[in-house]
């Protein structure tokens, strides 16, 4: 019985101390990160109009270079081909019109707006 119970302490600690360094873990710096995929705007949205579900699967926690021209331009963010939202840490100094790569990591997908969302974004040169 004593045995059973140490092993279950055992492996309580180890799930514990686990959990707390995934949770724990700090922000992926983005900008140095290895770019997951690169794609067009209109083709990232395109698939997700295609089939969400398999999209969102696809494209979760990874890293993706998009490029298109700007429509949007809010302080912290940008909008592309009225596809793919873009935010970044801080604020941007991009206009509409201008044809741009950025790179960020997918958050998800906007049903209601139709809009691919990416966050931690930087300018690819």
């Amino acid at each position: 019985m004593k045995k059973k119970l140490i092993i279950v302490i055992a492996l309580l600690a180890i799930i514990g101390y686990f959990g707390y360094n995934y949770v724990m873990a700090p922000p992926k710096d983005i900008a140095t990160a290895k770019v997951d995929f690169n794609k067009a705007a209109t083709e990232i949205a395109e698939e997700f109009s295609k089939d969400e579900k398999i999209a969102t699967t696809k494209y979760q926690e990874k890293v993706i270079t998009v490029k298109g021209i700007i429509t949007g331009v809010e302080d912290k963010s940008i909008t592309l081909d009225n596809k793919v939202t873009c935010g970044f840490e801080n604020k941007t100094k991009l206009n509409k019109g201008d044809a741009v790569k950025i790179k960020g990591l997918f958050i998800g997908f906007d049903e209601m707006f139709e809009e691919v969302k990416l966050d931690k974004c930087s300018i690819v040169k």
